[in-house]
């Protein structure tokens, strides 16, 4: 005889006319980002199966897919009429950390820009305690600068480093 015990917390209401504006923004964005990832040439002489342009036309390519599934799904989830603005605040806060990364991502170089940004986003997303954010951001941004070294892609060390 055992008792069904009520979920910890009620399920996200999702879907409706925010998931479908957000889908379409997705989209016009990831669409632009494809167009640009194609102008990128691989350098003179050099025949290689993985080009310049390879890794941002996964990522772009990607996104459309995810964009168009979310689209497609917001059709199946009620609307939820009156949502506060708190609602989409983290992912607000989520697209400004993302946006610093792009704009410090040069200056500061790639281990500590990508550190800081998920320092950021890992607190944004909810993950507690601190050490666990800790040890994601190390681990995460070691392997990252690891397989693109090893790929011998060029990464920015930052202009602090140069000097």
């Amino acid at each position: 005889m055992t008792a069904e015990r009520e979920p910890v917390a009620p399920p996200v209401q999702r879907g409706g006319r925010s998931d479908r504006f957000a889908a379409v923004f997705i989209f016009l964005v990831s669409a632009l980002y494809v167009r640009y990832s194609l102008t990128f040439q691989p350098p003179r002489f050099r025949s290689e199966v993985l080009g310049p342009a390879t890794f941002p036309l996964m990522v772009g390519g990607l996104m459309l897919v995810c964009s168009t599934l979310l689209f497609i799904e917001s059709f199946r989830a009620e609307d939820k009429p009156g949502a506060p603005w708190a609602v989409y605040l983290p992912a607000l806060l989520l697209w400004a950390a993302l946006l610093a990364y792009i704009l410090v991502f040069d200056r500061l170089g790639f281990p500590l820009s990508t550190a800081l940004f998920l320092l950021a986003a890992l607190r944004l997303l909810g993950v507690r305690p601190w050490w666990k954010i800790l040890l994601y951001t190390a681990l995460f941004t070691a392997a990252l600068f690891y397989a693109f070294t090893a790929l011998d892609v060029r990464l920015p060390p930052g202009e602090w480093f140069r000097r």
